[in-house]
């Protein structure tokens, strides 16, 4: 195992999130399926693979699919700034104020776009976004 529990780090990915984001917090109160997930793909040009996916069992499964590779198989290093620019215009969707965000980036290496300003692009989020 790559991944205690899992077959490769991809799987573990799926499978936390299916465990931490969906299943815990359902069964605990702490989600409910107003609270929405959005999975973006880091690639060449990011992809957006889940849009605001209310945070329910019909979510947990397709984490718990993905693990299978039949929609999306492990691509190598991501490029981080296509991902960055798709994940402001997703954050650009929420108009409410008092909402909390999260925003996750799951990599196993460094970024294929090096020479991207990372740190300013991150920075620029944060200040726009503050702290929801």
């Amino acid at each position: 195992d790559d991944v205690n529990g899992s077959r490769c780090r991809s799987d573990g990915v799926w499978m936390s999130l299916a465990r931490d984001y969906v299943k815990i917090p359902l069964e605990n109160g702490t989600r409910r399926e107003t609270d929405v997930i959005s999975v973006i793909i880091m690639r060449e040009e990011a992809e957006i693979l889940l849009a605001c996916e209310p945070t329910d069992w019909c979510l947990y499964n397709k984490f718990l699919d993905l693990r299978e590779w039949e929609q999306l198989k492990p691509y190598g290093h991501g490029f981080y700034m296509p991902a960055l620019v798709m994940a402001q215009k997703m954050l650009n969707l929420n108009t409410k104020g008092s909402c909390a965000l999260a925003l996750l980036f799951f990599s196993d290496g460094k970024p294929s776009d090096k020479h991207a300003n990372h740190a300013a692009k991150m920075g620029s989020l944060a200040s726009k976004f503050g702290r929801r």
